[in-house]
Order: structure tokens, then sequence, then C-alpha cells
């Protein structure tokens, strides 16, 4: 990769530890936004360990020496001076120092897929078996709607745009802007929109995705399909781990998802 033009970002006005992660999120987009696998190969890190510094539901308060390690191979990555290294030491042993009390709420508890819930019933049980049985029907049969349920109009994205440039070498093309989707972590990436030839592995449960299309219908009770690039590669190692996700790994409840606004030309 080419040197990064603009200096790294400056952690020294960080004062909290959910600064310190927005702030090594930004040395990570800084960096050029250089898949897991490539920083684990600079670090000796595992993915996981990447993960709880800058993925979606990151350690409240991470090691140092995950965090300078981290923080070593985004610098080499973005060609930037090691000598940077001792400025983020200096932040986290500040915050180690500092009392909890300080310290707010970390980070939100992860996004969750929306389930259908009968409403809290108090009283007597004969009152609870009434309302139980009134919403019977609409439960079997999939008639009426559940007071929990909004009605009409779209349901929300789950994924939002992102517009980090990046590079497809299967395709020859550089996509402009991809979207981030929370997603089932540990999940095979395939050749094709279908079952069939593992080509990578997606290790996080946040990643990006640039398009989506459809193809063999799946678990989901859907067809549709995400494109994406593996952090591992698997088979067919000259595809550089791009391929597809069904859209049953994604935290979706729609689908495509509304904020997807891609469809891919190709299968």
């Amino acid at each position: 990769m080419a040197a990064v033009e603009a200096p790294p970002p400056d952690p020294d006005g960080v004062s909290t530890w959910p600064e310190l992660t927005e702030k090594l999120r930004e040395l990570h987009v800084w960096s050029g936004r250089p898949k897991y696998a490539v920083l684990s190969a600079h670090s000796n890190l595992a993915p996981s360990a990447i993960s709880g510094v800058i993925g979606k539901n990151p350690l409240t308060r991470p090691p140092e020496a995950t965090t300078l390690r981290f923080v070593e191979a985004c610098l080499t990555y973005g060609k930037a001076p090691t000598k940077e290294l001792h400025r983020w030491s200096a932040v986290w042993t500040r915050l180690s120092q500092q009392p909890e009390s300080a310290q707010p709420v970390g980070a939100p508890p992860p996004r969750l897929r929306p389930r259908w819930h009968l409403p809290a019933l108090a009283g007597a049980a004969a009152v609870a078996g009434a309302v139980i049985v009134a919403f019977a029907p609409a439960l079997l049969t999939g008639a009426g709607t559940p007071a929990a349920m909004p009605t009409g109009g779209e349901a929300p994205a789950a994924c939002s745009p992102d517009p980090e440039r990046i590079e497809d070498l299967r395709r020859s093309l550089i996509w402009d802007g991809v979207f981030r989707c929370g997603n089932t972590p540990e999940i095979s990436v395939y050749e094709h929109p279908r079952v069939g030839a593992i080509v990578g592995l997606l290790v996080t449960g946040d990643n990006w995705f640039v398009c989506w299309t459809r193809g063999e219908r799946h678990q989901g009770g859907n067809d549709v399909w995400y494109y994406t690039q593996g952090d591992h590669s698997a088979a067919k190692k000259e595809l550089e781990a791009w391929g597809f996700v069904p859209a049953v790994n994604l935290d979706t409840t729609t689908d495509p998802d509304p904020g997807v606004d891609r469809k891919c030309s190709f299968t």
C-alpha cells in the first residue's frame, strides 16, 4: 500500500475509554481500513482481538499490549513513523490511572433482531389466560396485527452507507462506497449466490458489503445474497476471498435491506 499523505490521528485529546475506541477506529480508517486478517499478519493479533479493539462491540478497556500492537500495525500499514506509538501508550497509561467514576458508560449493547413479544400481563391468572387466548388466533394463523408490531411503511434500514472506496481484485474495479452491516460471526463466503465453493470466511460480526443480488433460496426464507470480501481466503485464492453471503447471516429485518441501495449486476 502507498503511504498515506495525511498524518495519523492525534490521540492526545482523548480523555475517556470510549473516546480512545473512536480514535482507534479513526486510525484504522486512516491506514486504509485494512481487513482484520491483514492487520493480524502485521501484529500477530487474532482477528477476534482486533475486533475487541475497534469492532461492533469493543471492549470497554482494551488491554494495553493489544492496543499498542494494533496501533503499530496500523501505523506500519499506513507507512507512518512508528515513533507515534509512544503517544498512544501515554494516553492508555493516563486513562488507566483515572478513577472508574470518571469514566462514562461504555459502548451500547449489541443490536438485536426485533422480536415479537406478547404484552406484559399483570393481575389474576384468569385475566392473563383470557388475554393469551385472545392473541392465539393471530399468532397461529398470521391474521391480525400484534400490538407491538408497526403497521405500514418500510422496515428501518439495518445497514448504513460508508464512503470508503474498496478495491475489488476479483472483478478488477473499485467500489465507490460500501455498506456496513452487522452479521453472524464466523460465516462462509461463497463463490456464487448459492451454496457451493467456499472462497472466504468472515470472522467478525461487523463488516462491509458492496451490493446485493438474488440467487438460491436459503434458510432466511428469501433468495437475497450480499457481496463482500472475507477476512480469510479459502478455496480459489485467486478470488481474494470475494464472494456472497446469504441474507440469513446478516442482522437485517427485511431483504434486500433498504440501506443497501446498490444491486449487483453480476452473480
